[in-house]
């Protein structure tokens, strides 16, 4: 990280910050520890003032570009969304591929476990003995029926399609359309402690597709080689569970790892573990070829987003969303805002 200023930051004056101000106090609203002050500071600033705005960041924060451990300063900037699906709470022709909510038996593993699964579950030995085993990985579900019997005590809803229930996991929530037209929200309640593996590499990996591959590019693969489908979706072993709300207010965006509604454009999910979680962002990457400067929010996590140079916009809710979150994967740059009362720059904990 190196201290820079907001006259190199590019594109700085450019952006119009539509909809920054309710990601900014949505971020307040998580009493955030290292922005207290500013929080305290903003609430003089008009909802409908740009310039102050800007005005209040540049006063309140300090840039740091942030670099790679190699020194490089690009990175990977993805898109993600909220899908939204039809589907039921009840099990009936079509709707017969299960979205499970967090089962019971779901447990974290002792520091220092052996590999790279970090849940498990507990088994109770026939000597008396209780041990916890590495939870089941997405394969060894699809395979064993004892843990299909367990996970069918937890399902909350139905979809048609198994490569739905696999974008519904990878993007980490959704909305689903109910035969009696009401909606519900899937919000994320944890996984399985699996590492996730994109099946995008995997198709790659096998030479089954070439180039930049997206969602629609995988929804196509998969129609075209339906016997090849439980197989792709095996290659990721990250399974994830989901609370089920009716929704309430539309356009309410789902909550992200902060505990806020992300806001569309303005919200991106980071690794955690080097950057903190409520800090405003500025990046600087393309969609489309066309320039994206603008500040955002870290106010969620994702399983494929590790390292200081890699983020996730969220694009929003709905099929044009997921067009644009789909095409999206550029090379990217970002500095970190800090308020100024921050003496040292230090690694999330």
């Amino acid at each position: 990280m190196q201290p820079t200023s907001f006259d190199r930051l590019p594109g700085w004056n450019d952006d119009d910050f539509s909809g920054l101000w309710r990601a900014w106090r949505r971020d307040c609203d998580a009493h955030v520890a290292m922005l207290a002050q500013a929080c305290a500071a903003s609430q003089s600033v008009a909802a409908n003032d740009p310039e102050a705005q800007r005005a209040f960041f540049e006063r309140w924060f300090q840039p740091w570009q942030l670099s790679a451990p190699d020194g490089s300063d690009q990175g990977l900037v993805t898109g993600y969304y909220e899908p939204v699906f039809d589907g039921s709470t009840t099990r009936g022709w079509p709707y017969v591929v299960p979205v499970w909510g967090l089962p019971s038996d779901l447990v974290d593993l002792p520091t220092g476990s052996p590999g790279d699964v970090r849940r498990g579950r507990v088994v109770d030995e026939a000597d008396g003995r209780t041990v916890v085993e590495p939870y089941w990985s997405r394969a060894q579900i699809a395979s064993n029926p004892q843990a299909q019997q367990v996970l069918s005590r937890h399902v909350v809803a139905w979809l048609r399609d198994p490569v739905d229930a696999l974008f519904l996991q990878v993007q980490g929530s959704g909305l689903l359309r109910l035969p009696d037209g009401s909606m519900l929200r899937l919000s994320f309640a944890g996984d399985n402690g699996w590492p996730y593996r994109s099946v995008g590499r995997w198709l790659l990996d096998r030479g089954d597709l070439r180039g930049t591959v997206t969602m629609q590019i995988i929804r196509a693969w998969a129609q075209m080689h339906p016997e090849q489908v439980r197989q792709m979706l095996d290659a990721n072993p990250r399974v994830v569970f989901f609370h089920a709300a009716p929704l309430r207010g539309p356009q309410r965006g789902p909550t992200g790892a902060l505990g806020v509604p992300l806001t569309a454009l303005r919200s991106v999910a980071v690794d955690k573990r080097l950057l903190p979680l409520g800090m405003p962002l500025w990046l600087s990457t393309t969609v489309d070829a066309r320039p994206l400067r603008r500040l955002v929010f870290a106010q969620d996590v994702g399983g494929a987003i590790r390292g200081p140079l890699r983020a996730d916009l969220f694009f929003g809710t709905g099929e044009a969303a997921g067009d644009a979150a789909g095409r999206m994967q550029s090379p990217g740059s970002m500095w970190l805002l800090l308020p100024r009362s921050t003496s040292t720059p230090t690694r999330a904990r």
